[in-house]
């Protein structure tokens, strides 16, 4: 195992946006297995240095390559497209949409059945990332980096939508 190797070649995967999940856990299993720091306990100072950084890399890559916004932006990042944390699309329908499931998503509690708006616009939700997963999965395989960098501001944006409705899944819960 090299630190220089991708995420990709750690685990034996061809770089694309859609990846075998299975094998990507078999693989990150073997490799937990075989750097544990545990195991290099009664190594030498530099050999326990080295599984820790390992362990870590191992870690990190497995997190970056199950995740798919992760996934999508090293994916880019490896073609040499950076895109920073501050960006946002310069899509008007797009952000209008955002906006309006946003306002949904303010409004659940006032529903007369909030659960049942909640899994309406949960399932919306859900929907809509697997779409947009399928069109960067599209571009980038076509080699279309503007598009894909574009895909991935909404992306992101559909991902923090779903991370609010589960927790406010989780509050109508409490």
């Amino acid at each position: 195992m090299s630190l220089k190797q991708t995420y990709f070649e750690l685990f034996g995967l061809r770089p694309a946006f859609e990846i075998d999940r299975a094998a990507l856990s078999k693989r990150y299993r073997e490799l937990q297995r075989e750097f544990h720091p545990d195991k290099y306990a009664a190594k030498s100072d530099r050999e326990q240095l080295l599984a820790m950084q390992y362990a870590a890399r191992i870690n990190e890559a497995h997190t970056t390559l199950r995740e798919p916004v992760l996934r999508a932006g090293y994916l880019l990042k490896l073609a040499g497209v950076e895109v920073s944390p501050e960006q946002t699309t310069a899509d008007a329908e797009f952000l209008m949409q955002q906006m309006l499931l946003r306002e949904r998503l303010e409004e659940v509690r006032d529903e007369t059945d909030p659960a049942a708006a909640l899994d309406a616009l949960a399932g919306e939700v859900r929907d809509l990332f697997a779409g947009e997963q399928q069109h960067f999965a599209a571009v980038f395989a076509a080699g279309d980096l503007q598009a894909g960098k574009d895909s991935l501001l909404k992306l992101q944006f559909l991902s923090k939508l779903q991370r609010q409705v589960e927790e406010l899944e989780e509050d109508l819960l409490d």
